[in-house]
């Protein structure tokens, strides 16, 4: 996800070792009204972006963090890679602008319409709990799906956290490796992964265009540390 958001340091806290990578599962009040949960199906490929008004007079410029748009690009599995885009007005009170007063960068996954996944790059515990509480505020349930800290110096193994890539998404990546999709030269294009999973090439495409972005992130994140 790709948005503004404002940092909120937090008091007496000196944020100097590698950053925590937090996957939360948030399920926001019904009666909320918001792109990520109108429909049924399971959205696969989320992109969120807010914008936000700003107040201008003479040289000084003030940005309100309750007046703005929400852009949300949304493509279900088994969409043929077409993408749903929905521009809405910020509602006061949206979870969602709980990421923008703490210091995070937050990537929102997937929903299934009645949760969200987020993961995020956050400094410290104390800034986590406090995002944490920040959400439940908005009347929304909050868990904590997985917590991980890269050690400073550690040159060994990487823990990958894979718990939001969906089974068709992994099965498309089994395939892939398996067929030599990934192998240089090239064994297999996208029709012949599809062929063997009965799928559209788009379709393929999507899924594994999906993981690999999810997996790239979550690598860098954790080399970053």
């Amino acid at each position: 996800m790709s948005s503004q958001h404002t940092h909120t340091a937090v008091p007496g806290e000196s944020s100097t070792g590698p950053p925590l990578v937090a996957t939360l599962a948030i399920e926001p009040e019904q009666e909320m009204e918001c792109p990520l949960f109108e429909g049924t199906e399971e959205v696969d490929s989320l992109e969120q972006n807010l914008t936000f008004e700003s107040d201008c007079s003479e040289n000084t410029c003030q940005g309100t963090h309750d007046h703005g748009t929400c852009n949300t690009a949304m493509a279900a599995d088994g969409s043929e890679g077409e993408s749903q885009f929905k521009r809405a007005a910020i509602t006061p009170g949206c979870f969602c602008l709980q990421f923008h007063q703490v210091d995070c960068i937050p990537t929102f996954e997937r929903t299934n319409r009645q949760k969200v996944i987020v993961t995020v790059q956050i400094p410290d515990r104390e800034t986590l709990r406090d995002l944490i509480s920040r959400l439940r505020t908005t009347g929304s349930a909050v868990s904590v799906n997985s917590i991980t800290q890269s050690a400073p110096d550690s040159g060994g193994s990487i823990q990958i956290d894979t718990s939001e890539i969906t089974e068709k998404q992994l099965e498309a990546l089994e395939v892939a490796v398996e067929t030599g999709y990934y192998d240089s030269p090239r064994q297999a294009d996208l029709e012949v992964l599809a062929d063997r999973l009965d799928v559209s090439k788009s379709a393929i495409s999507q899924r594994l265009k999906a993981v690999e972005s999810r997996l790239a992130r979550k690598l860098v994140g954790q080399l970053s540390g």
